[in-house]
């Protein structure tokens, strides 16, 4: 099992009123976080970037917000380093992109289907929207489509906030 703890919020001040939640994961266009940041700024809200790790499921959350998870594949090995290390690393990417911004954001990981995932903490955060990348483009994203559908279709049809969806940069 591995551990994640909460993120802080980075900027002051803290926001109160609404967020932006955006959905980030490893290697996507940073022009989706700059957009959600771009987004949150004009609406005087704060950004929530949640990356949920569909490899993995919840076992347990500890009173001071620790996410406990566990591999979905009974046969991975459950390497501490190597899923904390995934954290961090987009953390920091998400970091970098935002660097010198004058919006509050924090990271948030979670685990589970994205769609679920994004709509609950957009509820939890009471945000005014959800913004997510669009599918990468080329093969490896035509089947991801494919076989698990679109993160933004099944936004738009389960849950009542607006969903923006930022092209990805094309190589």
């Amino acid at each position: 099992m591995t551990r994640s703890a909460p993120h802080a919020w980075h900027g002051v001040p803290t926001p109160d009123g609404p967020a932006v939640v955006v959905g980030v994961i490893p290697g996507q266009s940073a022009a989706v976080v700059q957009e959600a940041a771009r987004l949150a700024r004009a609406m005087s809200a704060g950004l929530v970037c949640v990356w949920s790790d569909a490899a993995r499921t919840f076992v347990a959350r500890d009173p001071d917000g620790t996410l406990v998870t566990t591999p979905l594949d009974p046969d991975h090995v459950d390497d501490r380093e190597d899923e904390v290390a995934a954290e961090v690393e987009l953390a920091a990417e998400v970091e970098r992109v935002l660097e010198g911004s004058d919006v509050p954001w924090r990271f948030v990981y979670t685990v589970g289907e994205a769609s679920r995932e994004l709509a609950r903490l957009g509820q939890e955060s009471g945000a005014a929207m959800i913004v997510i990348g669009s599918r990468r483009p080329g093969l490896g994203g035509w089947m991801n489509h494919l076989i698990g559908g679109s993160t933004a279709g099944h936004l738009a049809h389960t849950q009542p906030l607006p969903v923006t969806i930022v092209p990805q940069e094309h190589p």
